[in-house]
């Protein structure tokens, strides 16, 4: 029974964190939203050192009408690190296996671990609360998640492909560096004006949406080609990623015109949406890249 209980333990640590649904639908881009510049057909080798995901860990919000005020913050639970990894490493994997299959030589930060460019390369530390290195804006703060904690280079800022212009004179090719935003929930203040009073609240939505994808090249030329994917608001990544609960809530009327009203939200994620609605939109954007290399090599 020792045994058998050790092997079934083994077993549940063996399952994979990022549980992709077998029905999972693909995601089609809106290509009026896309740019693609600069590819080279010149080369037939390409680096990945990394794939990265960013998703929104945390918000605020406001909204005012008058006298009439609402703040709202949420925060994500179960955007937890080995999962995150998990999916990185994913759609790394699925645009190396893309490239390779349509007959280019393909690189891997694991291939080139040892070289002194990648042994130099900073790294973004993470964050003592969330776990991960963090981004902050506005009104959203955002984890960050490479394949491993090694590959979670601080990139400059002439880009994510400029540090690898070294290596790709070398050795004679292109470094792609992918990178998506994806947000969840959605948060977002309402107002109203009435005959006598004004009021402000705040609404949610468990959608989950694709902000966009920043896709950063160098090649041995010294040519930065890239992808550029605006934010696609209305083709969601996943239409309900969790269930969303407000924790509190503190109203404070001072009169019929003056309303503060401001409460907390958390977010609880359902990990199979999750995870399909980030890989759906990942592997549309590993698909992108590989048709925009092979039409430059035509």
């Amino acid at each position: 029974m020792r045994h058998l209980a050790l092997a079934l333990s083994c077993l549940a640590l063996a399952q994979p964190l990022a549980a992709q649904s077998p029905a999972m639908k693909p995601f089609e881009l809106n290509m009026d939203r896309v740019t693609v510049k600069g590819f080279n057909g010149n080369f037939n080798t390409y680096f990945v050192p990394s794939w990265d995901l960013v998703i929104s860990v945390k918000g605020s919000v406001w909204a005012q009408k008058g006298g009439a005020q609402a703040h709202g913050k949420f925060f994500v639970d179960g955007l937890e690190k080995p999962m995150l990894h998990e999916l990185a490493t994913k759609l790394q994997d699925d645009l190396v296996a893309k490239l390779r299959a349509a007959g280019y030589t393909v690189l891997t930060y694991a291939d080139l671990k040892d070289h002194p460019d990648v042994v130099k390369r900073g790294l973004d530390k993470d964050d003592e609360k969330w776990g991960l290195p963090i981004r902050h804006g506005t009104p959203l703060t955002y984890v960050i998640a490479a394949p491993s904690d090694a590959q979670q280079f601080n990139n400059p800022i002439q880009g994510a492909g400029w540090p690898w212009r070294g290596i790709a004179k070398e050795k004679n090719l292109v470094a792609i560096v992918p990178e998506m935003t994806l947000s969840v929930p959605q948060m977002w203040g309402e107002t109203r004006a009435g005959y006598s009073t004004n009021k402000a609240g705040i609404s949610t939505d468990p959608a989950m949406i694709f902000e966009g994808a920043w896709v950063k090249g160098m090649d041995a030329k010294g040519g930065g080609p890239y992808i550029l994917a605006q934010r696609h608001g209305t083709r969601l990544a996943a239409e309900n990623a969790g269930t969303i609960k407000q924790l509190s809530e503190d109203k404070t009327s001072f009169s019929k015109e003056w309303q503060r009203t401001s409460g907390d939200w958390s977010m609880t994620l359902d990990p199979v949406a999750f995870t399909d609605g980030v890989l759906r939109v990942g592997f549309a954007i590993n698909a992108l890249i590989v048709e925009s290399v092979v039409k430059a090599h035509k």
